[in-house]
């Protein structure tokens, strides 16, 4: 038995599930996830959480031992809006061994450590929160390297190396622009090793090879 998370939204696509004992199966409406993700995280490591809603017009309560949170319920998920279309693209990738998305190809492909993605979290705090970030796919040093920083200020970067490389030989890398939110989304991948696909000026698929767990973002030229 688990709990299962989609979000779809015009800058990534995220599929996770993780184990739970479910008493009634159902659907959560949660009106406020960042209330709910503090909360947790609030918590004891080890703690018991209960998620429980009589209905779909209801309030939501979050347990953990004497410790509750209450948010009300909403007619209107912006992040699931598009959950539908999408996963039916996400099924065609399936079918095409995530080599494609949407009709294009991604030739390029490696396997990296989560916890090496995790840095450019610390990379935010030097260069500043609103600042971009580039992703190239170096395959003759089976290297991924990120960039982030302001055009005529501080810029920071990094290379993380990768297994089993592949990709179509090119005079240059495979280069992708993500927005602000790039950092806070490959923190929530979680640890272990991860595959990706990708296509220069185009998407990344992130996906888990240990955990039921896919990240899609999108190039900033695709928003």
């Amino acid at each position: 038995m688990s709990i299962r998370g989609i979000v779809a939204l015009p800058t990534h696509l995220l599929d996770t599930r993780v184990s739970a004992t479910v008493e009634d199966p159902g659907t959560l409406v949660i009106a406020d996830l960042p209330k709910v993700l503090t909360f947790i995280k609030s918590l004891p490591k080890d703690a018991l959480i209960t998620l429980w809603q009589p209905g779909k017009n209801s309030h939501l309560r979050v347990l953990s031992g004497k410790t509750t949170l209450t948010l009300p319920s909403t007619d209107y998920v912006h992040s699931h809006k598009s959950v539908e279309k999408a996963m039916a693209l996400v099924n065609e990738a399936k079918t095409a061994n995530w080599k494609a998305w949407a009709g294009r190809g991604l030739p390029c492909y490696g396997k990296v450590k989560a916890q090496e993605l995790y840095q450019l979290k610390s990379v935010e705090k030097v260069v500043g929160k609103e600042t971009g970030v580039s992703m190239e796919f170096d395959k003759k040093d089976s290297t991924l390297l990120f960039n982030a920083g302001h055009r005529g200020g501080a810029n920071m970067s990094f290379d993380i190396d990768m297994e089993d490389c592949d990709g179509p030989d090119m005079t240059t890398n495979a280069t992708s622009h993500y927005g602000t939110w790039l950092p806070d989304l490959l923190q929530c991948i979680p640890n272990g090793r991860v595959e990706l696909y990708t296509a220069n000026d185009y998407v990344c698929i992130f996906r888990h090879t240990e955990k039921d767990h896919l990240l899609l973002v999108m190039d900033k030229r695709g928003e």
